[in-house]
């Protein structure tokens, strides 16, 4: 499956969020707040990564591109259901202070219109405006210290007169040390 630049913004913050799931006793709560800012809220929170190698699963639920031509809605069809599997290292310096960029990669020009990570559950709604106009992103769902599950809906335009709908799951689970042949 290839993963568009839209989805793609989404899967990157959601890994991100989910190996944070240590440490669950504040939690962190933002609105109308940077990418850079949750970040922060983040690092400086008890709620911390747990270093080493994750093991994921991405599944299309749904893609919906308006007015595209019929054999590429048929292509697109096709590509529903499906499922990546992947896997990311994260370093004991990364899981300390994430910053930024590794908790939310290429989301300039992004905010979060509500951001809450506490008790085991995660609920976010982020605003993007990249492209040819504003894109929604919310994501739901639960996370521990070894695991999470994470549903995230995306709406928006790929250009204009061309509306986008995606959702996805992603489920993900330390493994045990990193190997060294994450992302491979």
């Amino acid at each position: 499956m290839k993963v568009t630049k839209h989805a793609g913004l989404g899967v990157a913050m959601i890994a991100a969020l989910g190996l944070a799931a240590c440490g669950q006793e504040k939690g962190v709560e933002a609105k109308n707040e940077s990418v850079e800012s949750v970040a922060g809220k983040v690092a400086a929170s008890d709620v911390k990564p747990r270093a080493g190698r994750w093991e994921s699963t991405m599944k299309l639920e749904k893609m919906e591109i308006g007015n595209l031509p019929p054999a590429a809605k048929e292509a697109m069809a096709k590509q529903q259901g499906m499922t990546q599997e992947f896997s990311s290292c994260l370093t004991p310096e990364q899981a300390e202070r994430p910053n930024a960029e590794f908790f939310q990669k290429g989301a300039s020009g992004c905010t979060y219109d509500h951001f809450t990570m506490a008790g085991g559950r995660i609920d976010a709604e982020m605003t993007c405006k990249q492209g040819s106009g504003p894109q929604k992103v919310k994501m739901n769902g639960t996370y521990g210290e070894d695991s999470y599950s994470i549903a995230i809906a995306s709406e928006g335009e790929m250009q204009p007169g061309m509306p986008m709908k995606m959702a996805m799951t992603i489920a993900s689970r330390r493994t045990g040390e990193c190997t060294g042949k994450e992302g491979a």
